[in-house]
């Protein structure tokens, strides 16, 4: 089974916290919700989490007092979700130390990829299937099966953890080749993949990571 990341998101407005919580929950995520900064706050003493999702907005402290006490207690990156679009808002909450900052409303497609791009830079990401572990430790730029690292090529562990960053989803072959630029071309994809398969131990005829959609693209299942 997958290990879901974990996330707090701290938001009271009810209906926008559940919007927000249902779709990364359906994306992969597993989000707790706060509806005040003490219970944010308590949260993040009893339970780890991987990432921190904040409204500034909160009825007993203001979020910039949540983001102080948080820097004096815990190192978890932290996105501003808030109304508030004014620049001496967006500069105050970065001199605090914020990773992001998004104005509402906002997508909840940007908001994912906003996150994944913080996770990145902060930390290693893993994905369990069955007794089998990928790991992708961004700061190396490796990925480890197992705790093993895979000896790939710059282009295979980048079509690899795009794969894994889209798990479970179809990743469309002209999507590939444009996340991967000048790197590769998308006629060269099936000669990678194949090689990927190969350091996976992937059987290409029953394949249990690497799916390949006819006419379409490619989809890791975890």
């Amino acid at each position: 089974m997958q290990k879901k990341i974990k996330v707090l998101l701290i938001e009271d407005d009810t209906a926008a916290a559940k919007e927000v919580a249902d779709f990364l929950e359906g994306v992969g995520f597993e989000v707790t919700v706060a509806e005040t900064a003490v219970d944010g706050l308590a949260k993040l003493l009893s339970t780890s989490y991987e990432l921190l999702l904040l409204d500034l907005s909160l009825p007993d402290f203001s979020g910039f007092d949540v983001i102080k006490q948080i820097n004096n207690q815990n190192s978890i990156p932290i996105i501003v979700l808030s109304c508030h679009s004014n620049i001496e808002a967006k500069i105050q909450a970065f001199r605090f130390g914020v990773d992001d900052y998004l104005c509402k409303p906002f997508m909840l497609e940007e908001l994912e990829v906003r996150m994944w791009a913080i996770l990145k830079r902060c930390s290693m990401i893993k994905f369990e299937y069955a007794k089998t572990s990928l790991t992708i430790d961004y700061k190396s730029h490796t990925i480890l099966l197992n705790q093993v690292p895979l000896a790939l090529t710059a282009i295979e562990y980048k079509i690899l953890s795009f794969l894994m960053e889209n798990k479970n989803r179809v990743v469309y072959r002209d999507v590939l080749a444009i996340h991967l630029s000048s790197l590769s071309s998308r006629q060269s994809l099936n000669y990678h993949i194949q090689n990927i398969r190969k350091k996976l131990g992937d059987n290409p005829k029953k394949p249990t990571f690497i799916m390949t959609e006819y006419g379409t693209g490619y989809r890791l299942v975890m």
